[in-house]
C-alpha cells in the first residue's frame, strides 16, 4: 500500500448506518482497508487500517486554525501527503502535497461530491464522485477512479477521505 503506484477504482462506502466504520473496496469489491471515523474529536479525524482491520495504516485530520487543511500520515508520523483547501466557500479548491514535493491539484462542488484531481500539468489523473442517492441510509457512498499512476493505494485512500472529511465538516457548519 506505501510504494507502488496505483490505478484502478476504489469503492468507499459511507459509515455503516449507526456506526463509524466503513470498509474500502476495489471496483471487484476486493477489500483493501477499513476507515474508522472518529466522532468525538476536537477536529475531524480518521483512522486506516488494513483489510483484516488489525494494523493501523495512516491516520487523517483537519489541522490548522480555519480547519482547512488536513493531512494523512502514518503510523510512525511519516507524512503521506497534505490537503490545503483555498478560499472561503467550502472545500472546492484544493492543492495536495505528497511527500516527494510533488502537487496534485484536486477541484470539484462539494454539495454534489464530485472532484477531479489533476496534475501540475492539468492531466486528469483521478475523479471522485457519489455513487448514491442523498435519500439512501447511506447517502456518501463514493467511487475513487485512479487513471495515472500518482498516488499509492494508501495515498488514494486518504485523500478520499480527506475531501470526504472536509465536505462532511462543511456541511456541520452551514447547518450548525
Amino acid at each position: 500500500m506505501h510504494s507502488s503506484f496505483f490505478t484502478g477504482v476504489l469503492l468507499l462506502p459511507s459509515k455503516s448506518v449507526f456506526g463509524t466504520t466503513a470498509e474500502v473496496t476495489l471496483g471487484d469489491n476486493t477489500p483493501v482497508a477499513v476507515i474508522h471515523r472518529k466522532a468525538w474529536s476536537a477536529r475531524p479525524k480518521f483512522e486506516i487500517f488494513d483489510a483484516a482491520d488489525t494494523t493501523l495504516l495512516a491516520t487523517g485530520k483537519a489541522t490548522g486554525f480555519l480547519g482547512n487543511h488536513y493531512e494523512l500520515v502514518g503510523p510512525r508520523a511519516e507524512p503521506l501527503l497534505s490537503l490545503k483547501f483555498s478560499g472561503w466557500s467550502g472545500p472546492r479548491r484544493a492543492t495536495v502535497t505528497l511527500p516527494d514535493g510533488r502537487e496534485l491539484t484536486a477541484s470539484g462542488n462539494w454539495s454534489a461530491r464530485d472532484y477531479t484531481v489533476a496534475d501540475s500539468a492539468g492531466n486528469r489523473i483521478a475523479g471522485l464522485v457519489t455513487t448514491s442517492s442523498a435519500w439512501t441510509w447511506k447517502p456518501d457512498s463514493l467511487a475513487f477512479e485512479i487513471n495515472a499512476p500518482a498516488l499509492t493505494l494508501l495515498q488514494a485512500i486518504g485523500l478520499a477521505q480527506c475531501i470526504r472529511t472536509a465536505v462532511e465538516a462543511s456541511r456541520a457548519a452551514a447547518a450548525g
